[in-house]
């Protein structure tokens, strides 16, 4: 979000609200993302949704590459994916630095060995001949998070530069400067697709109540949103 204030907004005119924003939190880096169809029988019986793989030590948990996140949504809902077969989504993250600047053919290539290396570590760990079940395989790397999600620098959105202080230190909808909003992740309720589309709802109808076209009370919207600013100070 404070990217866009930026471009928005001076430096010199932004709210007190905002500049706490971007002392408590910090742009996350980007990820590439890989997803798969493969062969069932690569997974034992008994396979859980959710992975998460660290090799060797914690000191490589924040590196790029250094974690896997896995998720087979197949495993609670074998009718995503034909018959026979499942879905790995397989994301860690990484820096679109490292992705800047090349030609098509080196990036298209840069994008299959890196996932191929992420593929063969799951296999080492967890799904013995994972390489060779695969029947379909995309591939997304930072650049492709930029293009698509519309995200500076394909980040994977805000986080906190410390210890977390909970949702409510998040920026609401409201502002303190009059006709501008705010609405996606880095605002309250935070990151994913059902948090969005409530933060994206809920601008809705406060746009809307802001300009008549929805009834609002004054008292109440005058109380709540001084709580609601209030509550951001204890961030």
């Amino acid at each position: 979000m404070h990217e866009l204030t930026g471009k928005l907004v001076k430096a010199e005119e932004l709210p007190e609200e905002e500049k706490n924003f971007q002392k408590n939190y910090v742009k996350a880096p980007s990820f590439l993302s890989i997803h798969l169809g493969v062969k069932a029988s690569v997974l034992p019986a008994g396979t859980d949704c959710h992975h998460f793989v660290l090799e060797d030590d914690w000191s490589n948990l924040e590196k790029p590459y250094g974690s896997i996140f896995l998720s087979i949504p197949t495993v609670l809902d074998p009718s995503l994916a034909p018959e026979g077969h499942h879905i790995l989504h397989i994301f860690t993250t990484a820096g679109i630095e490292d992705w800047e600047g090349l030609p098509r053919k080196d990036y298209e290539q840069k994008k299959e060995l890196v996932a191929n290396e992420i593929i063969r570590r799951l296999e080492n760990k967890l799904f013995p001949g994972l390489q060779d079940s695969i029947v379909l395989k995309e591939v997304g790397s930072p650049k492709t998070h930029r293009r698509f999600l519309a995200r500076n620098d394909g980040t994977y959105g805000p986080m906190p530069r410390g210890k977390p202080k909970g949702l409510l230190a998040m920026p609401f909808n409201t502002t303190s400067i009059d006709g501008l909003y705010c609405v996606g992740d880095s605002c309250f309720p935070g990151q994913g697709v059902i948090a969005v589309a409530f933060s994206g709802v809920m601008c809705a109808h406060r746009v809307a109540a802001d300009i008549d076209l929805e009834q609002r009370s004054p008292i109440l919207d005058t109380g709540l949103l001084g709580v609601l600013r209030w509550l951001r100070t204890l961030a």
